[in-house]
């Protein structure tokens, strides 16, 4: 009996990589990410995401209250270019809230993004983490997910503002 499209999508990325964020996860101390905003600049465009992620987000958009829709809806209509000077600029991640400095989409967020500041190749840059990840299980979590294919934020949203 095979599943429908929509059950595949609910379901983990893969049961390794189930397992192995459970186990990550539960070692993270989010605390000191409470109210910061220095990952904030790392927040570009063009992040990577599975399916499952992305229904997630599609989700989370379309089950919130009408002030949570009108809020995202705000945010996806900002501009998100920030120049760095010297002709250098930035586009952030579509669900980046230029305003408040943080992501519209939070709980749902990908895993690279919640990854930011607690891996070796994306460390906090101001040093607060305290305990990041070991490189071998983070790097274990990321091949566990890689074996679903990605497409960038962008490029699932397709039609959206």
């Amino acid at each position: 009996m095979s599943e429908s499209n929509s059950d595949a999508r609910d379901k983990p990325v893969t049961a390794e990589f189930s397992a192995r964020w459970a186990q990550a996860e539960s070692t993270l101390d989010l605390a000191c990410c409470s109210d910061c905003r220095a990952c904030s600049l790392r927040c570009t465009a063009s992040v990577p995401a599975t399916e499952e992620e992305w229904a997630g987000i599609r989700r989370l958009m379309e089950r919130a209250p009408e002030d949570r829709q009108a809020e995202i809806a705000r945010v996806l209509a900002q501009s998100k270019g920030i120049d760095l000077g010297d002709d250098v600029t930035i586009t952030m991640c579509q669900f980046f809230d230029m305003d408040a400095q943080s992501c519209v989409v939070y709980e749902a967020r990908p895993l690279v993004c919640r990854l930011l500041g607690f891996v070796e190749w994306m460390p906090c840059p101001i040093e607060r983490v305290e305990r990041p990840l070991k490189t071998p299980e983070a790097l274990a979590l990321v091949a566990a997910y890689t074996e679903k294919p990605r497409r960038t934020l962008e490029e699932w949203a397709g039609d959206l503002p």
